[in-house]
């Protein structure tokens, strides 16, 4: 089971990194994986990552995991021997990376569009007047997984994986969560893409499938 759960890790992020439509930091990439049909319960929420102390601001941010996991139906406690499931949470950013866009660009209108000064007018309006140009764009993956445990046992693990302009962990991390959240103890049996939205007036996120 151990390593049904680790080897999901790759796969998501080489297809996050061949999509191009993920640069807006907007879209998940989410896998996940459920031994068996999962009981909710209790749950005691931990991370491995020491880094993720010094990087987020760590109350926030699992504020808003226990938040989701609520909407799920599992019930934080503080206690862990009272839960019945460890929540391992895992959030770190890999990059940069870089990618080729192509981008329209105003050819410079004086010359007209086939040949010697034509004119100011010359083609100004034209759809030819654009010309298709390169431009080579850093961004960062930021990396969300949730594993539960119990007994040191793996139950079910979910993954979400965003594109972002900035290594800043404090920034997107709200779109992974509602990315993963409907994808919490079961299997997506493939990388499922996410289009997460946020309401500029409400502050919810809204997340759809693609």
């Amino acid at each position: 089971m151990l390593k049904k759960l680790i080897y999901i890790v790759p796969v998501s992020l080489i297809l996050l990194q061949g999509c191009s439509a993920l640069i807006d930091g907007h879209t998940v990439a989410v896998d996940s994986y459920a031994a068996k049909p999962v009981v909710v319960g209790t749950y005691y929420l931990s991370t491995e990552n020491v880094s993720v102390d010094l990087d987020i601001e760590k109350q926030t941010f699992e504020n808003s995991i226990q938040e989701m996991l609520t909407s799920k139906g599992y019930n934080r406690t503080f206690v862990i021997n009272n839960a019945n499931y460890n929540i391992v949470y895992d959030y770190k950013v890999s990059g940069p990376f870089t990618t080729e866009e192509d981008f329209p660009a105003p050819i410079n209108e004086w010359w007209g569009i086939g040949g010697p000064y034509g004119g100011v007018y010359n083609g100004l309006y034209d759809a030819n007047w654009y010309g298709d140009n390169v431009q080579y764009v850093n961004y960062f993956v930021k990396e969300l997984s949730l594993t539960a445990y119990s007994n040191d046992n793996p139950v079910w693990q979910v993954k979400g994986h965003t594109q972002s302009q900035t290594p800043n962990l404090n920034e997107d991390y709200q779109y992974l969560v509602s990315g993963v959240a409907n994808y919490i103890d079961v299997s997506s049996g493939k990388v499922i893409y996410i289009n997460v939205v946020k309401d500029s007036k409400t502050g919810k996120y809204t997340a759809t499938k693609l």
